[in-house]
């Protein structure tokens, strides 16, 4: 054996280890090849064990063998054991051709090239191991918004962004599918499902998730309406624990690459923002085109205006009153915000959906509740009654383990008594959410606050929510009384709503009366309350003043039901 060329040898494997970034190349073949047979390497087996304990239970969860020239002398053997960083353990055995017997320098060698072999290979596999961590999300498996990001730009680099389109797209019900058939089963659902939209995309191609029950496509135009007509809505194998296939679909927002983009970040909040006008507008697709440039602009006007507006104190409340239908006597209001530019109103629709995807909706809660403190403190000072007003918080606040305490710290430096403080919150479909919500609607009824459920009667929850949560008011979704069919489902759902919600012992209270046809139609069911503008818009603090100094609806000359 000649010890000088197999040393050249080894040295030019190490060299040509240290630069190989993937597992194959044909110079990896070329050397690996010349020292098997410089060497008389007969067969190669690779063993390995998921962990340490596996390895001394000797249950292997692989084994192979990587190489094999036919027949070899079993008698001898050159064993290398590696522990990677991720726990795994690899055992490495290599027997000489049949025949052959290493001497001690040759079984150095033999040593040496197992060792270049498995730690570069290794290092490989934890750098593989690393990618698959940062690239991919965790719990599903599917890539992450960070492969997205690497995707476009490497797109971007090779002047192809014009072949591609950008959907953006919010999976819908999940909430309710999660309920139905537990987190488990809800989560391969979706795997299906993405799988399907999948069916024909290619490298490149790809589906991101974005995190929560938002995800992101790369696809070329050839396979847009594929990706669409599955995203549209598909029935969903349940994987055999329910007979049912599952309907699954998704708003969805597409945004047409133009390569002239300054940044990749324009083409994922492009395709993000015509998602949210498909879901504002409840259709499935909505195709970005420059009209929504302007929404863009204000979207991140709005943003970055955000701490100016409240400093300038634009964000004013609003109250709505709440009217005792029996009597037409002012029983509450709710605070509502308004933006106020010198002479012009902006009602929340133009900019609390913004705010609501971050956590600045908390902060303008904040900001209204203290407003709404100091509005009623300075009322008591002048000597008018007090009454109850209702003041709304985001379910993001559920994520701070604080929101209540925040909540009496503000309310209490103002001298305002708890028991003039609603507050008021939407519904929730997440099961996690939802065990936070009545944690927090205890912790309120126990300081002294009354706690009243928005828009009750719209969400796939309903029924579960009002079952495990005593909240003190439900607050009927107007767009049960905009159904003016008397023996439709919404009035038959309305008034066991209602029946439910007295033998519960919470009140009840309805939105959106505009009629005094709708007025009869709620004493008939037994609510008694109402607010809408049948009695009064929102007004401006100074004009809701003027309600509080005559309460009375009743000497405004509005109809009573007959």
């Amino acid at each position: 054996m000649d010890s000088t060329l197999i040393k050249t040898k080894l040295y030019e494997l190490f060299r040509n280890e240290a630069g190989i970034v993937i597992y194959e190349s044909s110079k990896d073949v070329e050397f690996t090849s010349e020292l098997v047979d410089l060497l008389h390497i007969g067969r190669v087996i690779h063993t390995e064990y998921p962990d340490i304990n596996a390895e001394i239970a000797d249950k292997p969860s692989g084994q192979t063998v990587k190489l094999d020239r036919g027949e070899i002398n079993e008698d001898d053997c050159v064993v290398q054991r590696i522990l990677l960083p991720m726990g795994t353990v690899q055992i490495i055995t290599l027997f000489p051709v049949k025949g052959y017997t290493w001497t001690p320098e040759e079984r150095g060698f033999v040593s040496d090239f197992i060792t270049i072999i498995i730690t570069f290979k290794s290092r490989i596999k934890m750098k593989e191991y690393i990618d698959y961590a940062l690239f991919h999300d965790r719990n599903f498996g599917f890539f992450n918004s960070f492969f997205l990001s690497r995707t476009l730009s490497m797109i971007a680099r090779l002047e192809r962004l014009t072949e591609y389109n950008v959907i953006f797209f919010n999976l819908t019900n999940l909430s309710g599918i999660n309920q139905i058939l537990g987190r488990k089963n809800a989560d391969e659902i979706i795997k299906r499902f993405i799988v399907a939209a999948s069916e024909h995309l290619r490298q490149p191609e790809c589906i991101c998730m974005m995190g929560g029950d938002n995800f992101t496509a790369i696809v070329r135009h050839e396979n847009l309406d594929h990706v669409l007509s599955v995203l549209k809505g598909i029935d969903v194998d349940s994987g055999g624990k329910y007979t049912e296939l599952i309907r699954m679909s998704a708003y969805c927002g597409v945004y047409r690459c133009t390569g002239s983009e300054p940044d990749i970040s324009v083409c994922i909040d492009s395709a993000q923002l015509s998602m949210h006008i498909a879901k504002k507008n409840h259709v499935s697709v909505q195709l970005y085109d420059e009209t929504m440039v302007d929404l863009v602009k204000n979207t991140k006007k709005i943003e970055s205006g955000f701490s100016s507006v409240l400093i300038k104190e634009e964000f004013c409340a609003f109250y709505q009153p709440k009217v005792n239908l029996t009597n037409y006597k002012l029983i509450g209001a709710e605070a509502l915000c308004r933006w106020v530019k010198g002479k012009k109103i902006l009602t929340p629709d133009k900019f609390i959906p913004v705010l609501e995807t971050s956590n600045r909706i908390c902060t303008l809660d904040f900001y209204m509740l203290e407003h709404v403190c100091a509005d009623i403190a300075g009322w008591i000072a002048a000597g008018k009654s007090p009454i109850r007003v209702s003041s709304n918080f985001s379910r993001k606040h559920l994520a701070n383990r604080a929101f209540v305490q925040e909540v009496v710290n503000i309310v209490d430096s103002y001298k305002v008594p708890h028991s003039l403080i609603v507050i008021e919150v939407t519904e929730t479909t997440s099961e996690a959410d939802m065990k936070r919500l009545a944690e927090v609607v205890s912790e309120f009824k126990s300081s002294g606050f009354e706690v009243s459920v928005d828009d009750f009667g719209m969400g796939y929850s309903s029924m579960s929510m009002i079952k495990d949560i005593l909240f003190s008011e439900l607050k009927i979704d107007k767009s049960f009384l905009n159904n003016k069919d008397i023996g439709s489902r919404d009035m038959i759902m309305m008034k066991h709503i209602i029946s439910m919600a007295e033998e519960l012992g919470m009140s009840t209270i309805a939105e959106g009366v505009e009629t005094v046809d709708q007025v009869s139609l709620l004493r008939k069911y037994g609510c008694f309350r109402g607010q809408g503008f049948f009695f009064d818009k929102p007004l401006s603090k100074e004009d809701f003043e003027r309600v509080l100094d005559n309460p009375d609806y009743s000497l405004k000359g509005l109809p009573f039901p007959e």
